[in-house]
């Protein structure tokens, strides 16, 4: 799965309108729902998550003419997705510090919202939300996305070392947090 997809074709790089148009849609039909999961992963948040997943599009159609080849398609999508999370992320650090944040429960509709609903009610979903980001992550592409290491170490910008260190760490105090849930049963 995954990093198995081709890579991107040179002739999708073509600066040829419609043709740029018809790689777009193919790569919004392939990843768009993974690049929504794996976003709201990081923001907890639907509406930020889309925000995100519509960025990433943008960004891959604005720069497919730079994509190099040297990972798959899906490796690159997946890395421009990360990066922006962590924009959002530190952006809104920085807001909480300037002015308290106003949340209000929106009405789930759709077919997506089910979806995230569904994966927010099982525990071991909210336990692996709850986990610090350098862990979640890792937990995220290695289980969910079923990627290798050297796949999660390319997208994150880490040491392959640094990968095992984190996805030993996430499965130690992933299984804490299911023996006290256990325990208070």
């Amino acid at each position: 799965m995954g990093i198995s997809e081709p890579f991107l074709q040179p002739e999708m790089a073509s600066p040829d309108l419609d043709n740029r148009q018809q790689h777009l849609e193919y790569l919004m039909r392939r990843f768009g729902d993974k690049v929504l999961y794996l976003a709201y992963s990081y923001l907890h948040d639907r509406y930020w998550a889309e925000d995100v997943a519509q960025e990433v599009f943008i960004r891959v159609y604005t720069h497919l003419d730079k994509f190099e080849g040297r990972s798959s398609i899906y490796t690159w999508i997946y890395h421009i997705t990360v990066n922006l999370c962590r924009d959002q992320l530190r952006a809104l650090s920085r807001r909480r510090e300037q002015e308290p944040v106003n949340y209000q429960e929106q009405a789930i509709t759709g077919v997506e919202d089910r979806v995230l609903e569904k994966l927010q009610q099982q525990e071991l979903w909210r336990a692996v939300l709850n986990l610090p980001l350098i862990y979640r992550e890792v937990i995220w592409f290695y289980y969910y996305e079923q990627l290798g290491l050297k796949d999660i170490a390319k997208i994150l910008g880490i040491s392959l070392p640094a990968v095992k260190i984190r996805l030993y760490r996430a499965r130690q105090h992933l299984q804490q947090v299911l023996k006290v849930g256990d325990g208070n049963a």
